[in-house]
């Protein structure tokens, strides 16, 4: 039950990206043509003498460098997800086929429809992630009796997985992760493509009441599938992540026709789906705006280019995990972390502080990334409890911009 505490914090966050940081964040990089965040991040921010010191410090591309990779990163998680899915469902043997499936599938149709293709199946993607998010935890609820029957056996198994409370730092550790989201490049984007600004206060309801559906539908699963299989022997390959799939094989088999579990997987694989093709989109716009410097992609050459660009960011986040496949969490909040403790800091002193400087926004954003790598790589060994560092790094990341904003004449003072 404590996992309960991951939830508000984005929530929270991204209800307030849409009538807050996303419609300033629109209205800048309209004003200096950016596609990407880094190019807001060089280009837009509201002090008048932010301009100075931009030719020697080359936030652009140190920006785009970091997106690159950490989302990379983060889309290297979500084929780990969609290989586990079909390795289970399927028993396809070793996962090595599950990339390969589920990296094609996104790369045809990232490649042959652009940002549009991938705006409009999200939207389908979501409908099936619902249903799955919705239908699985209700029909597991009736197997096991209710919610009495669901708190005795948790009870029995650990009393412990009852308790919301789990000291402190776990507590601070889930608010803290929707800190992230202020730095996501994928994320971020939606709000810069926004069509019409005044959709933006109906997206914050619709958005927000769904994140909410959503997140009590995980939540409950998470319980659920602890009570139904106690241990992990009870699961599709004998790990915690094939909770999903064992759920859906055995609703299926005794509450529904067989061919239910199909159904119940793609919602699975649409969450993956509508995830990565977002973020190799970003890759690639950052390689070639941000990194390569060509900011025309309007041309056969420019858009063949973009082609380019996405199926070798694709290939490099298959490559990250050929071979034994981690568990998808470590990935997923290394790469969250960083990029929001990188960007967040940076994109509130570049679209809210008149005072801002090139140095005081390149700064935090070293200070972010940096401070998440090192955490990850020494202070939280195993990797899988970057939550609350967040906050820290973060703070840490703001205290570095607010010190190096631009100081004011003594006639203002």
């Amino acid at each position: 039950m404590s996992a309960l505490w991951l939830f508000p914090g984005y929530i929270i966050a991204e209800a307030w990206m849409f009538v807050g940081l996303g419609p300033r964040l629109r209205e800048k990089s309209l004003e200096c043509d950016a596609i990407t965040i880094p190019e807001v991040l060089a280009r837009a921010p509201l002090g008048r003498n932010f301009v100075r010191g931009h030719s020697v410090l080359p936030v652009q591309l140190v920006a785009g460098l970091i997106t690159i990779i950490f989302l990379i990163a983060y889309v290297s998680a979500q084929l780990t997800a969609g290989a586990k899915t079909l390795e289970f469902a399927l028993a396809i043997d070793g996962p090595t086929w599950g990339l390969a499936i589920t990296a094609g599938i996104v790369l045809l149709y990232t490649l042959l429809g652009g940002y549009r293709a991938v705006v409009l199946t999200d939207v389908v993607q979501a409908v099936l992630m619902l249903f799955g998010l919705l239908v699985l935890p209700i029909f597991a609820m009736v197997q096991l009796g209710g919610f009495g029957a669901l708190h005795d056996r948790l009870q029995a198994i650990d009393p412990s997985l009852l308790s919301l409370w789990r000291g402190a730092l776990p507590f601070l550790g889930g608010f803290a992760i929707g800190l992230g989201s202020l730095g996501q490049p994928h994320i971020l984007v939606r709000h810069m493509s926004l069509e019409d600004p005044s959709g933006a206060h109906q997206a914050l309801w619709t958005g927000t009441i769904w994140n909410v559906v959503m997140a009590g539908g995980a939540l409950l699963m998470g319980l659920v599938g602890r009570a139904l299989y106690p241990a992990l022997e009870d699961l599709a390959g004998n790990d915690a992540e094939g909770v999903f799939v064992t759920l859906a094989a055995d609703i299926s088999a005794h509450y529904a026709f067989e061919g239910a579990l199909g159904i119940l997987v793609g919602a699975l694989f649409a969450a993956v789906m509508s995830t990565c093709d977002s973020q190799l989109l970003v890759v690639a716009s950052s390689a070639l705006r941000d990194v390569g410097g060509k900011r025309g992609a309007k041309s056969a050459r420019g858009r063949w280019k973009g082609r380019v660009a996405v199926a070798l960011s694709l290939g490099a986040a298959v490559a990250l995990h050929l071979g034994d496949l981690p568990q998808v969490l470590v990935f997923v909040l290394l790469a969250w972390s960083a990029l929001g403790a990188a960007f967040g800091p940076a994109l509130i002193f570049a679209l809210y502080d008149p005072r801002a400087t090139s140095r005081g926004v390149f700064s935090a954003m070293l200070v972010g990334v940096i401070g998440i790598s090192l955490t990850h790589l020494y202070w939280v060994p195993d990797g899988k409890h970057i939550s609350w560092e967040l906050a820290v790094v973060f703070a840490a990341a703001l205290l570095v911009g607010w010190s190096l904003r631009e100081r004011l004449p003594r006639e203002l003072r």
